[in-house]
């Protein structure tokens, strides 16, 4: 008789379990318990909410997103994890300034309760109706002025971005504003997987994938994240 085994055979007799690969949603809007606790059943185990909004029309412009006190209290007791976006206001004069928009969203987790918020994600991404980031130069001296900002702050912080959002705002692929901070990169090509990354800004190997934007699952409007 001719043995045959299979990798999960294998796996099984090394007393190796197969692992299906993490995976999580980011939103924009306040997102119910029902829908998160359905996405966690799905195997969406993180939930990154936005927090911080560029409101580039105010005087001055960003303001906290309270819809993500909404969305970490239903992702707590649905048993997900939660980490938030900061999508800044910049390219204006009338803009706050980075301390003041970093000091603005630590308040709002102290003052609603919000002690298990995982990384914040600075949202590094054109904004084509604002015109965020209007030159190469004051650009990077912006992100320089948040990177001072966050780390002051003590939160846990990284970078959103893509290989062209990271050209097109720095005026390089390898400009490097700090490459010690996780990456979460965007790359919509339905694919659970690395292997499409490319090196920019001084990183070598991301965190998280966004694989996918607007889908509809579980009823809640969600970007799809691979986590590896």
């Amino acid at each position: 008789m001719k043995l045959s085994l299979t990798l999960a055979s294998v796996l099984a007799i090394a007393g190796i379990q197969s692992v299906s690969a993490a995976l999580g949603v980011d939103v924009s809007v306040a997102t119910s318990q029902s829908a998160i606790s359905c996405l966690v059943g799905k195997g969406y185990k993180t939930v990154i909410a936005r927090a911080y909004t560029e409101a580039y029309g105010a005087n001055p412009g960003g303001k906290v997103d309270t819809g993500a006190v909404t969305t970490y209290k239903n992702a707590i007791a649905a048993g997900a994890a939660v980490d938030v976006y900061l999508f800044p206001c910049t390219g204006r004069s009338t803009c706050k300034s980075p301390a003041t928009q970093v000091s603005e969203l630590a308040a709002l987790f102290k003052n609603n309760g919000m002690g298990h918020v995982g990384t914040i994600w600075l949202d590094v991404e054109v904004d084509p109706s604002a015109n965020n980031w209007p030159s190469a130069t004051s650009n990077k001296a912006t992100l320089t002025a948040f990177k001072t900002a966050l780390n002051n702050s003590g939160l846990k912080w990284g970078i959103y971005s893509s290989t062209y959002q990271w050209q097109t705002i720095t005026g390089s692929t390898s400009w490097v504003l700090d490459n010690t901070k996780p990456l979460w990169y965007a790359h919509y090509d339905n694919s659970q997987s690395f292997s499409d990354f490319s090196s920019f800004g001084g990183w070598t190997k991301p965190t998280i994938k966004q694989y996918s934007g607007s889908a509809n699952v579980c009823g809640a409007s969600v970007d799809l994240n691979y986590y590896g």
